[in-house]
């Protein structure tokens, strides 16, 4: 992917967040995220994405943006291009505003010290928090993702207490170090929901 990325890119910057930067990535499991910085042409990245995914199939999610957006962010940043692998199906983006930017600069900030990420205020990353707890409570208990549900609520819980970015195994740990039942059940995702809802 990276290759792809420099070939159509060649001003790009890559930067690898999510779980592999976080030290909890899961050969077969996780999923690889890249934020590529380019201020170069789009056209033609998706299908040398999709040329490099069927030689070295997995999930990413790739997101393209601006080295001016990235510099100076803003709470809802413009992504130029965004393209996810879900295993069976590609989903691309183009042009959109995307507020779970602000948690990657945020990564960035924190653990590569980037200076072509601008910094992002904590209480951005918090609103950002917020609307995935307010969606999830909203949806209530979503089997399928209860997992899911349960770290990040952890992480969300940990950032918001502690100002710290952390895999999901290290936020479930910090949890349970506090009192909380990290389980994905129905109860206790829903008990990890309301304690990261503060």
């Amino acid at each position: 992917m990276a290759a792809a990325c420099m070939s159509v890119l060649p001003d790009a910057t890559l930067i690898v967040t999510g779980s592999l930067a976080l030290g909890d990535y899961r050969a077969g499991k996780s999923d690889v995220d890249l934020l590529v910085l380019s201020d170069g042409s789009t056209d033609g990245l998706v299908e040398a994405i999709e040329q490099a995914w069927s030689q070295e199939p997995g999930e990413f999610d790739l997101r393209v943006v601006r080295y001016a957006v990235a510099a100076r962010p803003t709470r809802r940043p413009q992504l130029a291009l965004g393209i996810s692998d879900y295993g069976d199906r590609f989903e691309v983006k183009r042009d959109t505003e995307e507020a779970d930017l602000v948690v990657e600069f945020s990564v960035c900030g924190e653990l590569c010290r980037s200076e072509v990420v601008g910094p992002v205020p904590d209480d951005w990353v918090d609103e950002v928090g917020a609307a995935v707890l307010t969606r999830w409570n909203t949806i209530g208990y979503d089997a399928p993702d209860r997992e899911l549900m349960a770290l990040t609520a952890c992480r969300i819980w940990r950032f918001r207490e502690e100002r710290v970015h952390c895999s999901k195994p290290a936020a479930a740990q910090w949890a349970r170090e506090r009192g909380a039942h990290v389980a994905y059940d129905e109860a206790a995702v829903r008990t990890l929901l309301d304690r990261a809802s503060g």
